[in-house]
């Protein structure tokens, strides 16, 4: 039995919009296949949520269908088996995983906390005018200071480049 919509006037009518549902879609005239029904709806019309990786594997089912080929598994993606092959080249390449992983944990932590210290000094009513300002003037005294003249600009980069060797050789 079809759906229906109550209506004040004539009662129980039936939407032809719900009966469709559980159909599969037709095509409208343009020599395009029909689509599968969708998996999301259940038995009784209630959707059902459907998780992001799932939306993604229908979406590409349905291009893939629409293009005439078949769809391509998610885990034959070349460029993300690579990206984490080489990530786990580099974990077994680390000596020393508790310090890097303690290292990775504080940092996430750090970060974490210095949002919610922006977001609280967001928050108040003149602090965040007043930074905008201290933020303009240091950028200004920066560049005055640093990049306007060509023998600031030199000495300024040649520091940048000694302290970029020191990092990289140390």
């Amino acid at each position: 039995m079809a759906p229906t919509v109550a209506s004040p006037a004539t009662g129980a009518v039936p939407s032809p919009i719900a009966s469709d549902l559980g159909k599969a879609a037709r095509s409208v005239g343009l020599g395009l296949p029909a689509l599968p029904p969708l998996p999301g709806l259940a038995s009784h019309g209630q959707p059902r949520v459907a998780s992001f990786c799932e939306c993604k594997r229908l979406a590409r089912n349905v291009v893939s269908m629409a293009a005439g080929e078949p769809a391509a598994p998610l885990a034959d993606n070349a460029e993300l088996t690579e990206f984490f092959n080489g990530l786990k080249q580099e974990w077994d390449r680390v000596e020393d995983k508790y310090a890097v992983t303690t290292l990775a944990v504080a940092a996430t932590l750090g970060m974490w906390s210095a949002g919610g210290v922006v977001s609280a000094i967001d928050r108040l009513p003149v602090v965040p005018g007043l930074m905008e300002v201290v933020g303009i003037g240091y950028s200004g005294w920066f560049a005055y200071k640093n990049l306007l003249f060509k023998p600031d600009r030199k000495a300024f980069f040649a520091k940048v480049r000694n302290i970029y060797e020191d990092i990289i050789s140390g």
